[in-house]
């Protein structure tokens, strides 16, 4: 897959996350669509949310996509009103959708229907006012960087009469529980910034990888994650390093997977048998535990010594092959949408 079919598909698919529909609209005969777009914007560790301080609930930066909009420029638009925040565009990744179906509250004989957007995105480092709409400014929208543990407490308390803000808020609640699941399953992995940041680093998939790593780091020498790579060691660390500056999206992690065992294939074939195995069980230490302890990847927890899997070098070397074509003929399902 070359980049720019890489960037297709990544653009072209939106993942519905999950549909909250009442089917309270039996005999309605008209449908108000009115699809929104939100941001999700994280770093060290916190979330970037629009606060009600009068309500007290939790909701994504973000809000309606006029007609004939852009979805990217509604969301770049939307969390400038709101927090004050200025997007980065080429940061925009998908995340997923949630699809919004009930009777509307404000028109008879009507459905109303939402598909609500979710983009991972980085912002500037300024804040600049709100411009908030009279609505905002009545439910006294504020932006707080939230823990995002705190935020599903608060949201999951929260109560009204009217189902229309409950729904909306209990839709808020339940995406910032997959965003949870999936920062503790460790899918923030390098594999999808590398991919955004570097157009070019499908050159470290073909040909020499010392070489092509090493033409990467002429090109950007200060780059942590390319500089982590050269040393083999703390893929975890610089994955932590990297997303704590730059919150790149959520990726499937057998996309990152994938291109480890690659990378480690061909610096084994490069490199004495027993230093290879020490660095490899140093790699094995610091993976994330849902890689660590699955197929392929736990097969280093042999490393540290390279005769103590089988008994002998040639078992072990057995072990190590099988898990650099581990993924030979597997379908890689590359990074979801948030990019």
């Amino acid at each position: 897959m070359n980049n720019e079919q890489y960037a297709k598909e990544r653009m072209s698919i939106v993942k519905q996350l999950f549909e909250m529909d009442l089917h309270d609209y039996d005999g309605c005969t008209k449908v108000f669509s009115r699809p929104s777009a939100r941001g999700i914007i994280v770093r060290d560790g916190k979330i970037a949310l629009v606060y009600s301080r009068k309500e007290q609930y939790y909701k994504f930066p973000g809000g309606g996509i006029h007609g004939g909009e852009d979805r990217k420029a509604a969301l770049v638009r939307e969390v400038k009103e709101e927090v004050g925040m200025t997007v980065i565009p080429e940061s925009i990744a998908q995340f997923g959708s949630v699809m919004r179906r009930q009777k509307s509250n404000m028109e008879p004989d009507t459905v109303f229907e939402q598909e609500n957007f979710y983009y991972v995105c980085r912002v500037e480092e300024t804040v600049a006012e709100q411009n908030l709409d009279d609505y905002e400014r009545e439910a006294e929208f504020t932006l707080q960087w939230a823990g995002i543990d705190q935020a599903i407490r608060v949201n999951d308390a929260y109560f009204s009469e009217n189902e229309f803000d409950t729904l909306m808020i209990k839709r808020e609640m339940r995406v910032l529980q997959i965003i949870r699941e999936a920062m503790i399953r460790q899918e923030l992995l390098p594999y999808g910034y590398v991919m955004r940041v570097f157009p070019d680093a499908e050159e470290i998939y073909a040909g020499d990888y010392a070489d092509a790593l090493d033409m990467l780091l002429e090109k950007h020498p200060d780059n942590r994650f390319l500089n982590g790579l050269e040393g083999i060691g703390g893929p975890k660390e610089s994955a932590d390093e990297i997303l704590a500056e730059n919150e790149f999206p959520v990726v499937s992690p057998d996309g990152f997977g994938r291109m480890l065992a690659k990378l480690l294939g061909t610096v084994y074939e490069g490199m004495e048998f027993a230093a290879f195995a020490e660095k490899m069980y140093g790699l094995w230490e610091n993976l994330p535990d849902g890689m660590k302890h699955d197929e392929p990847f736990i097969r280093l927890c042999f490393a540290n010594d390279p005769l103590s899997a089988t008994g002998d070098e040639e078992g072990t070397r057995r072990i190590y092959e099988n898990l650099f074509r581990f993924y030979d003929g597997r379908e890689t399902t590359f990074p979801v949408t948030l990019s």
